[in-house]
C-alpha cells in the first residue's frame, strides 16, 4: 500500500494501482495534470515494489538475466532494464540503483513476488541474496519541466548541481540516506527520490512544503500524453517483444553486452528490422472509457492492434496502443468501439511507419 495513507486526511480519494492503494487525486486532478505539464509536482510512488540484491556475485548474476549493461551501474549512475523469457518476451522491468554493497530494484507494485521467485530460480550457486524490501525502501517522484530547479531549492546543500542538464540516470546521495536520480528512461519521467521508511514522513513533509502533489489520475494522463510506456501495460508479460513498445528508446537494452536470457530474439528483431508492431499514441472519439485490450480496426473489420493504456479527458479518450506498423499509412482509417481513432507516432520514436518511410523516400528521390 501507499505509505501516505497514515499521513493524509480521510477526504483524499484512493484508487488501486496494480492492487496497491495510491491517492487518486488531491482535490483537482486537471490542475494536477497542468502542474506536471507546465511546472513540477510531487508524485506518490511509495506503493511500488523494492527488491534488494546483495552478495559478491550480484554483477555476474544480473548480467546474465537483464537486457541492459550492468557494468554501467554505479553509485552515481542508475540504469533501467528488463528481464525476458527464453523466447525474448517481456517479463518484468525495473530501475537498478547502486547502494554500494547491494542493488535496489525499483519495480511495479505487483511484480515483486514473481520477480523474486524468478531471480531465485536462476540463482543456483551464485553468491547472492534476494530480499523483498518494499515496506522498507520508499520511492517518490518529482516530475515536470521545472523539477531540476525545484530540487535545487529543496536541497540547498547541493544547489550548485545543475540537475536539469545531468545525463539520464545520474544519481546523487543526499543527506539522511536519501538517493536522488534522474530517471534513466526519458527526460519526461522526471526524477525519483528513494529513502528508508524511517525517513519517509519527514521527506514527504519537506517536499510538500515546496511542491504540490499530483495523484494517480494526473500521473497516468501525463504518462499517456507523453507516450511513456509502462511495464504490464504497454509490455504484456509473456507476450510483448520489448522493442515493440520502446525498450530501446527508453534505454533498457544494450547491444554491446554479453549473453542474457532472451538475447537472441531481441538482437535478431532489431538488426533485421522484423518487428511488426510498434507503440503509437491514439486519440479516440468517445465519451466513455476505452479499456485496455480494446481492438483497433480497419474499415474491413481487420484488427490492427489493441489499446494498452487510456484516460478519458476533454470529451476524448487519450491512449497508447500497439499497432501493426505495415498498416499505418497516411491513408489508414481506423476505429475503436465505433469511434474514429487518430494515430500518431511518439515523439521519441526512432523507427518509421510506412507513411514516414514513403515520405523520406520521396524526399530522397527529389534531391
Amino acid at each position: 500500500m501507499s505509505l501516505l495513507e497514515p499521513l493524509l486526511t480521510t477526504t483524499i480519494p484512493w484508487v488501486l494501482d496494480r492492487g496497491k492503494n495510491t491517492p487518486l487525486h488531491f482535490g483537482d486532478p486537471v490542475a494536477e495534470l497542468a502542474l506536471l505539464q507546465e511546472h513540477t509536482a510531487l508524485v506518490d510512488f511509495s506503493h511500488r515494489g523494492s527488491l534488494v540484491i546483495s552478495g559478491n556475485d550480484r554483477v555476474d548474476f544480473l548480467s546474465g538475466l537483464v537486457t541492459n549493461q550492468i557494468k554501467n551501474l554505479a553509485p552515481t549512475q542508475s540504469i533501467y532494464t528488463t528481464m525476458l523469457s527464453p523466447q525474448g518476451r517481456f517479463l518484468w522491468d525495473f530501475t537498478l540503483i547502486d547502494h554500494g554493497p547491494e542493488y535496489v530494484l525499483d519495480t511495479e507494485p505487483d511484480s515483486v513476488p514473481d520477480l523474486k521467485k524468478s531471480l531465485e530460480f536462476y540463482r543456483l550457486r551464485s553468491k547472492v541474496q534476494i530480499q523483498d524490501q518494499s515496506t522498507q525502501i520508499v520511492t517518490l517522484g518529482l516530475v515536470g519541466p521545472t523539477a531540476g530547479t525545484s530540487i535545487a531549492r529543496i536541497f540547498p546543500t547541493v544547489a550548485s548541481v545543475d540537475y536539469s542538464t545531468a545525463p539520464l540516470g545520474t544519481t546523487w546521495v543526499l543527506e539522511n540516506a536519501i538517493r536522488l536520480w534522474r530517471d534513466p528512461r526519458h527526460p519526461d519521467f522526471g526524477y525519483r527520490l528513494q529513502v528508508p521508511v524511517s525517513g519517509f514522513a519527514e521527506l514527504w513533509q519537506r517536499l510538500r512544503a515546496v511542491l504540490p502533489p499530483a495523484g494517480h489520475w494526473a500521473w497516468e494522463a501525463y504518462r499517456i500524453l507523453h507516450a511513456l510506456p509502462r511495464g504490464g501495460a504497454e509490455w504484456t508479460s509473456g507476450e510483448t517483444l520489448p522493442l515493440e513498445a520502446g525498450a530501446l528508446e527508453m534505454n533498457a537494452v544494450s547491444f554491446q553486452k554479453g549473453c542474457y536470457v532472451g538475447q537472441e530474439t531481441t538482437a535478431r528483431t532489431h538488426h533485421r528490422g522484423t518487428l511488426k508492431k510498434r507503440l503509437f499514441h491514439v486519440t479516440i472519439e468517445s465519451h466513455e472509457m476505452v479499456l485496455p485490450g480494446t481492438q483497433i480496426l480497419l474499415p474491413s473489420g481487420k484488427e490492427v492492434g489493441t489499446v494498452t493504456s487510456s484516460v478519458l479527458m476533454d470529451g476524448k479518450v487519450w491512449g497508447l496502443a500497439l499497432l501493426r506498423v505495415g498498416d499505418m499509412t497516411s491513408e489508414t482509417s481506423v476505429t475503436a468501439l465505433g469511434g474514429a481513432v487518430s494515430v500518431k507516432r511518439p515523439q521519441w520514436a526512432t523507427w518509421a511507419t510506412a507513411a514516414t518511410a514513403a515520405t523520406a523516400a520521396t524526399a530522397a528521390t527529389a534531391e
